[in-house]
C-alpha cells in the first residue's frame, strides 16, 4: 500500500468545509492558550487532510514561529515502537508472548515472578508497580555493587533494570492493569538480549529507517536540537523532557522524539495492516492481535478515573467504551498518549490517522487538558462518505 499523500478530498470521503474547520479549531486552541505550540496531522484513507503548525518554538518573547517539522518528545508513545519490535521478534520465532520473562532475563526473580509473561508486560498486567521498583533499587544499591553493563547496553538503564529485577510484585499477574514504564524497559532489555543489538539500534534499523521516519530519534542529534520545541518551566514535565538527560535517552518506555508526520506514517502502517509503501513490517494477523483488547474483564485506574474494563492491546490502548480520545471514535479505535502532550490515534472503522503533538500545560487530566477529544471530533465530523 502507498504512503500518506495529499490527494482528492472527495476520494478521501471528507468535505472541504470539514477540513477547514479542523484547521480553524486547531489554530483556536493556541489562540485560547490551551497550548502554546502544537502540530497536527489528520489523514483518511491514506490521504493527508491537514498538516499544520500553530504557536511558537519556545516560551521566549522572541521565539520563532513553529513549523510543521518541529520535533516533540513522544514520551510514552515510545512504548508503541517497543511493542512493535517485540512483535517482530515474535513473528521471527524468537520471543513467545506466553513465556515467562525469566526465560529471557534470568535475573528477574522473586515470588510469583515466573508467572509474569511477556504478554503481561505488553498489557501492563504484570503486577509490577514502579514505586516498588524504585524503593527496591535504592535499598539494593546501598547494599551491593551492581555488575557492569554490557557494551550494547545503556549504563543508566542497566542500573534501573538491575535494581528492580528482584523487587516483589504488588498484584497477581494478569489480575489488574496498572500502567508501568518499568515493564517496557524490561521489554527493551528482552529486545537487546534476543536480537544481540542495542535496543535503540534494533528499533531504528527495523522500524524507523525502512518506514522513512528520518526525523525520529533516540539521543537527539545536536544538529536538529534547534527544531525541538521548548516549554516554559511551569509546563507539564518541562524539567524532564527539556533536560539533557532525556534528550540523550534510549528509554524503551519514553525516550523517543519525533515529528507529527513521522508519527502519522507509523500510524498509517498499522491502518494498512502492517505494510507501508510496499514494505511489510508486520503480518495483518499480528496487527489484529496488537490492536484488540487482550485483557477482557480486567479493570484499571488512572489518577481519579476508574475504568471497569481497561481495554488494552499489545502496546496500544483500545478505545472500547472509554472515549477519552474523542466522542466520535469507533470502539475499535486504538491510540496512545504521552506525558507532556503527544497523542496518536488510528480508527480502522473510519480509516483515520490523527496526530496531535502539543506542549501540555497541565498533566493532571491528560486527555482533557490536551483537548485531543475536540481535535478528533473535528476530524471525524469532516467525513461525508463511509
Amino acid at each position: 500500500m502507498r504512503g500518506l499523500v495529499f490527494n482528492s478530498l472527495e476520494q478521501a470521503g471528507v468535505s472541504a468545509f470539514g477540513v477547514e474547520r479542523i484547521r480553524t479549531a486547531a489554530a483556536q486552541m493556541v489562540e485560547d492558550n490551551i497550548t502554546p505550540a502544537q502540530v497536527i496531522v489528520a489523514a483518511r484513507k491514506g490521504t493527508l487532510l491537514v498538516h499544520q503548525a500553530n504557536g511558537k518554538t519556545g516560551p521566549e518573547a522572541d521565539a520563532a514561529e513553529l513549523t510543521a517539522d518541529a520535533i516533540f518528545p513522544l514520551c510514552s508513545i515510545t512504548k508503541l515502537f517497543t511493542a512493535t519490535a517485540i512483535m517482530m521478534l515474535v513473528e521471527q520465532g524468537k520471543v513467545g508472548l506466553n513465556r515467562p520473562v525469566s526465560d529471557y532475563i534470568p535475573e528477574f526473580t522473586g515470588e510469583n515472578k515466573t508467572k509474569v509473561c511477556v504478554h503481561h508486560l505488553l498489557t501492563h498486567t504484570s503486577g509490577i508497580e514502579v514505586d516498588v521498583i524504585r524503593s527496591n533499587g535504592i535499598a539494593k544499591q546501598a547494599q551491593e555493587e551492581y555488575p557492569p553493563h554490557e557494551p550494547n547496553q545503556d549504563p543508566e538503564l542497566h542500573s534501573y533494570l538491575y535494581g528492580g529485577y528482584d523487587a516483589p510484585l504488588s498484584h497477581e499477574p494478569g489480575t489488574v492493569m496498572s500502567y508501568c514504564g518499568y515493564g517496557y524497559e524490561l521489554l527493551g532489555e528482552i529486545i537487546r538480549r534476543v536480537s544481540g543489538q542495542a535496543y535503540d539500534v534494533f528499533v531504528k534499523e527495523t522500524i524507523f529507517k525502512p518506514l522513512g521516519m528520518e526525523n525520529t530519534y533516540y539521543r537527539v542529534p545536536m544538529e536538529v536540537r534547534n527544531r525541538v520545541v521548548r516549554r516554559a518551566p511551569e509546563a507539564a514535565c518541562a524539567e524532564w523532557v527539556d533536560s539533557e538527560y532525556n534528550l540523550n535517552s534510549v528509554s524503551a518506555g519514553g525516550g523517543a522524539y519525533s515529528t507529527a508526520m513521522d508519527l502519522a506514517v507509523f500510524g498509517q502502517m498499522f491502518l494498512n495492516g502492517g505494510i507501508y509503501n510496499g514494505v511489510r513490517f508486520l503480518s495483518p494477523v499480528t496487527v489484529k492481535e496488537m490492536t484488540r483488547n487482550q485483557i477482557p474483564g480486567v479493570s484499571s485506574q488512572y489518577r481519579d478515573e476508574v475504568f471497569p474494563e481497561a481495554y488494552w492491546g499489545y502496546g496500544w490502548a483500545i478505545n472500547g467504551t472509554k472515549r477519552d480520545g474523542g466522542d466520535l471514535l469507533s470502539p475499535d479505535a486504538y491510540s496512545h498518549w504521552g506525558a507532556a502532550g503527544p497523542f496518536l490515534c488510528v480508527d480502522p472503522i473510519y480509516q483515520t490517522v490523527t496526530v496531535h503533538l502539543s506542549v501540555e500545560l497541565d498533566h493532571q487530566k491528560p486527555f482533557k487538558n490536551m483537548y485531543v477529544d475536540y481535535f478528533n471530533n473535528t476530524v471525524l465530523a469532516a467525513i461525508t462518505d463511509l
